[in-house]
């Protein structure tokens, strides 16, 4: 079973409090602080692995696209052999 994702207590804080006030702002709909951290470690667990694994796919686009460079610059400095 995979690692649940865990943010640290400060980031934590901050995500709750902007999720209670963008709740509120936006719909007018207030949530106490144990209510915002239960949605944030609701929305963690069902989305945060989404995205999670988009940014690895993501990634491996990058090292692909490096890995073909780094191949396209070993064979331009090959020797030619003649036999």
């Amino acid at each position: 079973m995979a690692k649940p994702i865990a943010l640290d207590r400060q980031t934590s804080d901050i995500l709750e409090r902007k999720l209670r006030k963008h709740l509120s702002d936006e719909y007018g709909f207030e949530l106490c602080q144990f209510e915002a951290l239960d949605l944030l470690d609701y929305l963690a667990e069902n989305l945060g692995p989404l995205y999670y694994n988009q940014a690895l796919y993501d990634a491996q686009t990058v090292l692909r696209k490096r890995a073909d460079d780094l191949i396209e610059a070993v064979s331009a400095i090959e020797k030619p052999v003649k036999l």
